[in-house]
């Protein structure tokens, strides 16, 4: 090989090696410098964009039982146990609920009246009042006599031709109510709405239709 074109070669292979051991030194030098690797740059960029705090949840409630506004089942009537009762959402600052069964076609004929349930509490159970049981609420609560002259739940028990409206209210109240004055369950109901009313967070209400019920003639 010829001296110029042997000077030639070895230039061009000497830059090569360089170029080579630069190549290998790069990564090498940013893993010493404690660069981290191309992945969690990803992984802290999907971090940043979640966003684990849960929206809050309206304060709503419902039965598995029936339908807002739909016709009440036989197995609830009368002499039965309550239905289940569910909700959600309660507001912040509550102290305690309250829940009145009524019927607004029948002048608020009171049927359940149930009251300083815990704010821990997500609904009431089926089965836990009605006639000839023994009641078993949530602890700390109370309820009023209904219409018919004993403690608890007295379900729909219309005899009319044609379906009753019953009203179901839930209160979240900012205090514990105390016991209505004496008189009539009627009375002792509307004191109870009143003084929900009076201490109410927040109010919600469904209903259901129900009759002629099976016992009557």
């Amino acid at each position: 090989m010829q001296p110029q074109l042997r000077r030639i070669f070895l230039s061009l292979t000497s830059k090569w090696l360089l170029l080579m051991l630069l190549s290998l030194a790069l990564p090498l030098a940013g893993i010493a410098c404690g660069a981290p690797p191309r992945g969690d740059d990803d992984d802290s960029a999907a971090g940043d964009d979640d966003d684990s705090t849960a929206a809050p949840v309206d304060f709503r409630f419902w039965s598995p039982d029936f339908e807002d506004g739909g016709m009440f089942s036989d197995s609830f009537e009368c002499y039965q146990s309550n239905p289940q009762i569910q909700w959600e959402g309660v507001p912040e600052g509550t102290v305690s609920l309250a829940l009145i069964f009524d019927d607004p076609t029948a002048g608020n004929f009171p049927h359940w009246a149930i009251y300083n349930i815990a704010p821990t509490e997500s609904g009431l159970a089926a089965g836990i009042s009605g006639d000839a049981i023994s009641n078993d609420v949530p602890e700390g609560a109370s309820e009023l006599e209904n219409g018919f002259g004993y403690d608890g739940y007295l379900g729909s028990c219309p005899c009319s031709s044609s379906p009753n409206t019953y009203r179901w209210r839930l209160w979240a109240l900012d205090t514990e109510l105390d016991a209505p004055g004496s008189g009539s369950s009627s009375a002792q109901f509307y004191g109870l709405a009143e003084a929900a009313d009076g201490a109410s967070i927040e109010m919600l209400e469904m209903s259901h239709r129900y009759g002629p019920a099976t016992i009557c003639p």
